[in-house]
């Protein structure tokens, strides 16, 4: 279901800025230049010759590097891979733009970026820059930039293709990042740097300022007309993600719509022009000072540098919330980003919403755009009644024991138990559990680069361990466990991390389906024990840099849903979400131990108790909603404001997670590392409440 946003016709100047956000037409698919029709065709033609490559870089070294890596490229799949042409540059600059405008000595000599951009790759004519680098992204050096003068079947947002003329700046570049929650927000962080770069460059010219601007998500804007777009795309590497980010700038061409030196030239006649070289050189500066800044500390530490390039903050738009064919229209006011990138706004009531883009709806001809508003704390569209009440997160015994056997239910025993216990989950699967259950172990399918205990695993890890499990992505999952409602609800967070929402926690687990009397295997087929064992061998695979056998489970990250340390930090000052952690209310208030070695106990300061065991009757059975609705308001807890859970380490916290979903919250976060990853943190740093007031 989408749903249209649109702007209230502009009272003030204010009104008529933020109306032109959405005025422009759209550069994709243009024939952006009148002057040419013949290299139109030639951007048309995909068989003329195949590609030519010119090598540079900012030392001879450098030069040489990639040029030996150079020699290996490949362009397209199957019968449909491009032939290359590697050209060395003389290192003159003559080599790279040639009578084509471009020189890379002058590009290379205004440098002084160290990690980007000081490999380049030109192209006289390309047919995509961005997937170059993407299809050959192992073999080329970290930082590498490819340009093209011309390109004729670029990357644009939800698979549009960009037919780029001469004029247009074209590239695409490479980097990397470790922390998956980052990976939403680099996009807003190379639009800043483009737009500071530009600034800047126009200052030390001497040139008028251009207010080059950013329209959320991804594009940039000059006086309310569309000048370009970028795309950011990544996948999981060995214990690293691998980035590629393409931008397009039109520069030159002043038709359709408008470029960067046709401003210039409107703001001072006979101007000089700003060439694409040093564009680039000052965009790679910019941006590796910024990259630097968002990987250490955050996007927060760029956010006010954001906001005063965008065009958003105090715009109203009007969101069509409701029933699929009666929809209601709410005013809502744009405050921000929310911590996971989307638009945070506010209704008139007060009420916070979360603006998500919707695929490829921006609509600049008739001054609208759509994207898909979400109540916060509220189920997300199309989440309605199922037979199976999908927009629960519980299904009883009986319905499992009438649905078993089906193709598309899998059965998953997560059980698991603290170390204290002396409990062996593999061992008791192995005596008795569900028929046809597979065993997760959430000690095995987890994050091998970190010490703390069943930490997420990487998406890849997490895709090849549930294709082991023969799991697919069609498949209704039900978890359970053999204390009722301990682990399981762990399972089921992190299915809904990486984007499957069709899973479902057994309510009471196994215990109530032994109290309904249904049947148990007491012996575990060949088949099951390979299959689990298999899911572990499957993530060690992923995280030795080895190709997992036969993925076909496909993820979709949820950022939202993940928070880390740092996030947390960031919550304790600004507080914009309410902390509730799930331990024992004597390990909360750190009078009673923890069960772990050395961890003291206590809790993260600004944060409140709610025992896990609130969540359940003594079956243990989860709850009625309006009796968990009680829990948390009797906790001081407002459920009209965002809620993180955390707890020892990250286990109980899903089992707040799952009731509030029963509430229809299903965009609570959990803090992964909890208290075991905080107490470890240095105290002036990371303050912790104990029994000492410490």
């Amino acid at each position: 279901m989408r749903f249209p946003v649109r702007l209230p016709p502009p009272a003030t100047a204010a009104a008529v800025a933020a109306a032109t956000v959405l005025a422009a037409v759209a550069l994709r698919r243009y024939h952006l230049y009148s002057h040419s029709s013949m290299a139109t065709s030639a951007h048309r033609r995909g068989d003329s010759g195949g590609t030519t490559v010119v090598v540079s870089g900012k030392s001879p070294q450098d030069r040489q590097l990639l040029a030996s890596a150079a020699g290996s490229l490949a362009l397209g799949e199957g019968d449909a891979v491009e032939e290359i042409t590697v050209t060395l540059d003389s290192g003159t600059g003559a080599g790279a733009g040639a009578g084509a405008g471009f020189d890379a000595g002058a590009y290379m000599g205004a440098l002084r970026a160290g990690r980007f951009g000081r490999w380049m790759l030109w192209s006289p004519r390309l047919c995509s820059t961005h997937d170059l680098v993407v299809q050959n992204f192992d073999k080329l050096p970290v930082g590498v930039v490819c340009v093209a003068c011309v390109q004729f079947k670029g990357r644009g947002r939800s698979k549009n293709t960009w037919e780029s003329p001469p004029g247009c700046l074209m590239f695409s570049f490479t980097s990397q990042m470790k922390d998956a929650q980052k990976l939403p927000l680099i996009q807003y962080v190379v639009c800043l740097a483009m737009t500071e770069a530009i600034k800047e460059l126009c200052c030390s010219k001497g040139l008028p300022e251009l207010d080059v601007r950013i329209k959320w998500p991804n594009d940039l804007y000059l006086k309310g007309l569309k000048v370009g777009g970028i795309l950011c795309t990544s996948s999981y590497g060995t214990k690293v993600y691998n980035i590629c980010t393409g931008i397009g700038l039109n520069v030159d061409n002043e038709k359709p719509t408008t470029c960067l030196n046709a401003a210039l030239q409107e703001m001072k006649v006979n101007s000089p022009k700003l060439k694409h070289e040093d564009i680039l050189s000052s965009f790679f500066n910019k941006f590796e000072v910024l990259f630097e800044i968002f990987s250490n500390q955050g996007f927060q530490a760029l956010e006010e540098k954001y906001y005063n390039s965008w065009l958003h903050s105090g715009q109203k738009v009007v969101v069509q919330d409701g029933h699929e064919t009666r929809g209601v229209d709410s005013v809502v006011t744009i405050q921000g980003l929310t911590p996971t990138g989307y638009l945070h706004a506010i209704g008139e009531g007060g009420e916070s919403y979360e603006l998500h883009p919707d695929g490829n709806s921006f609509d600049f001809f008739t001054g609208s755009f759509k994207i898909t508003p979400r109540r916060l704390g509220e189920p997300a569209s199309g989440q309605g009644r199922a037979p199976m009440a999908q927009d629960d997160s519980v299904v009883s015994s009986q319905w499992l024991r009438e649905h078993l056997g089906q193709p598309d239910v899998k059965v998953l025993d997560a059980s698991w138990y603290m170390p204290v216990e002396n409990r062996d989950p593999w061992q008791e699967y192995q005596v008795a559990h569900i028929p046809g259950a597979l065993f997760f172990d959430i000690d095995g399918i987890l994050d091998r680069t970190t010490d703390l205990p069943h930490m997420l695993p990487s998406e890849g890890a997490f895709a090849a361990a549930v294709s082991a499990l023969d799991i697919k992505n069609h498949d209704k999952v039900i978890v359970y466990d053999g204390k009722g409602f301990f682990s399981a609800p762990r399972v089921w967070w992190m299915f809904r991390v990486y984007g499957h929402n069709k899973v479902w926690v057994l309510d009471g687990g196994l215990p109530q389906w032994r109290a309904s009397g249904f049947d148990l295997e007491s012996s575990c087929p060949g088949d099951a024990i390979l299959k689990s064992k298999a899911a572990n061998s499957a993530v060690e695979m992923v995280y030795n840099g080895q190709l997992a056998d036969s993925v076909t489970f496909q993820t979709e990250f949820q950022p939202q849903l993940f928070w880390t340390l740092e996030k947390v930090k960031h919550n304790v000052a600004a507080q914009t979400h309410q902390q509730v952690d799930a331990r024992p209310k004597g390990r909360f208030d750190g009078v009673a131990p923890e069960p772990r070695k050395g961890v003291r106990s206590g809790h993260i300061p600004g944060t409140k108790s709610v025992p896990f065991p609130e969540m359940f009757d003594g079956a243990p059975m989860l709850l009625p909603a309006d009796e968990i609705r009680k829990k948390f308001e009797q906790a001081g807890i407002s459920l009209d404001r965002p809620i993180v859970v955390t707890c020892g380490s990250g286990v109980t916290a899903c089992i707040l997670a799952l009731g509030l979903y029963r509430l229809g919250k299903n965009d609570i976060p959990v803090y992964d590392g909890s208290w075991t990853e905080w107490e470890a943190q240095p105290d002036h740093d990371y303050p912790k409440v104990t029994s000492t007031g410490s």
